[in-house]
């Protein structure tokens, strides 16, 4: 599976950026999780990047905040009546909302965890390297969402965890390293948890910014 930032909080010369979070995921399915704060950051991001947004198989967002979804929009103007799995609150014109309460299957080795405390979801995908957990700003917790993920599954410790931390606490980072062979702490993660990853679990540690490809 491949994982391309379309955005992350961090820039990269010669592509957009703001405050926002969006991750085009490639593997046996092509999906977006979140959908950054606007369709133009996406459109130019996709286009220098070289990955088109047409064409996906369904559209994920982790919970209804604007730096998430405002871009969701662009994506329905691309791929009308997608599918789009999220928590309940929200819609977007031109997609088909399909909402997420309790853990379960997407599609072929996808699976959400529900929406913790009725509000957010990350999803889990299995490659050949083992279980990537993708999550968006964790309100819940990343450690919360990665051992929920890790449940539905019936893994005991993740590949990768990638995503927005919310400024996690130092203990949360401590659990989350036990549950996950490398982590990409991204997008509202803060920079003193980045630090505090690279210093202590430096193996574990995966940088990502806008742009970022990696390979799962």
């Amino acid at each position: 599976m491949r994982l391309t930032i379309l955005n992350d909080n961090v820039p990269s010369k010669g592509l957009l950026n703001d405050w926002g979070w969006s991750v085009l995921a490639e593997g046996k399915r092509r999906f977006l999780f979140d959908a950054d704060t606007r369709g133009e950051v996406l459109a130019h991001n996709s286009k220098v990047l070289g990955v088109s947004l047409e064409n996906l198989d369904f559209a994920v967002l982790s919970h209804w905040h604007y730096d998430h979804y405002g871009g969701f929009e662009y994506i329905a103007e691309l791929n009308p009546g997608l599918s789009l799995y999220a928590p309940p609150g929200g819609r977007i014109e031109g997609l088909k909302v399909v909402e997420i309460h309790s853990a379960g299957e997407i599609s072929e080795e996808i699976w959400t965890s529900g929406a913790l405390d009725g509000f957010e979801h990350a999803v889990g995908v299995e490659t050949p390297s083992g279980l990537t957990a993708i999550v968006g700003c964790s309100h819940p917790g990343a450690d919360r969402l990665t051992k929920a993920i890790l449940k539905v599954f019936g893994y005991e410790k993740a590949h990768l965890v990638i995503g927005g931390f919310h400024y996690p606490s130092r203990r949360t980072l401590e659990r989350l390293a036990g549950m996950a062979e490398f982590i990409a702490p991204a997008h509202c993660s803060g920079d003193e948890a980045k630090a505090y990853v690279r210093k202590n679990y430096p193996e574990k540690f995966v940088e990502v910014r806008t742009g970022s490809v990696l390979e799962v």
